[in-house]
C-alpha cells in the first residue's frame, strides 16, 4: 500500500501575474510549498455599484484539513485565498475528500502534478480518469524520479487499466493520453 501523501492545493486570486509570482516565490523560499503553479488569468464578471464590471484575476485556492493552524488560516484569508476544507485520513488530507470538495466548489477537472507519490496515491484510490504522459528521446535512468510511485501490487492483474485515446508528436516529444477502462 502506498503511504498517504500530504497535499495542500493553493488557489489565491491575484490581481496580476507579477503578484502571483511574488507570492509563489515567497512560499517556495520559505519552504511553505514544494511547488506552486500559476494559472492563466480568469476574467470575472460581476455587479458593482449598479453596473456590470469585469476583472482579470490569477486564481489560487487552498485545500486544507480541519486542524489547520488558525494563524495560518487567517494569513491565507488575508491575502485572498479561497479556502476549501477537506477531511483527513491517517493524518493526511484524504484525496477523495479533496477531489469531492473541489468538485463541490465548481472544479470538475483537476490537473495533479505532485510527483510519483501523489500519482500513486490517486491511482491506488481509484481517483484517476485520464493519464497524460510525454516520452522524450533521452534516457536518465535511476537518477530520475519515478513518474508513478509504488502501487503495492502483488499481481499484474491488480494494475489499473487505461486505454490509449491519443498520441501525437509535440516538437521532439510524444504526447500520449490514456482514459480509464
Amino acid at each position: 500500500m502506498t503511504p498517504p501523501v500530504t497535499l495542500i492545493d493553493v488557489w489565491i486570486n491575484c490581481p496580476d501575474a507579477a503578484t502571483a509570482r511574488r507570492i509563489a516565490a515567497a512560499l517556495i523560499e520559505r519552504r511553505l510549498a514544494a511547488a506552486v503553479n500559476i494559472f492563466p488569468p480568469v476574467e470575472s464578471l460581476y455587479h458593482w455599484k449598479g453596473a456590470i464590471e469585469s476583472a482579470r484575476e490569477i486564481p489560487l485556492w487552498l485545500v486544507h484539513g480541519p486542524d489547520t493552524d488558525l494563524a495560518l488560516h487567517q494569513a491565507w484569508e488575508g491575502i485572498g485565498a479561497r479556502l476549501v476544507p477537506a477531511a483527513l485520513s491517517g493524518g493526511q488530507l484524504d484525496l477523495g475528500s479533496v477531489l469531492q470538495a473541489l468538485g463541490e466548489a465548481g472544479l470538475t477537472r483537476v490537473f495533479c502534478e505532485g510527483g510519483g507519490g501523489l500519482a500513486a496515491s490517486l491511482l491506488s484510490s481509484d481517483l484517476v480518469d485520464e493519464l497524460v504522459g510525454f516520452t522524450a528521446g533521452l534516457t536518465i535512468g535511476a537518477e530520475g524520479g519515478p513518474a508513478i510511485g509504488a502501487l503495492g501490487l502483488a499481481r499484474l492483474a491488480e494494475a489499473p487499466r487505461f486505454a490509449l485515446i491519443e498520441s501525437r508528436a509535440i516538437g521532439p516529444d510524444i504526447l500520449h493520453r490514456w482514459r480509464r477502462t
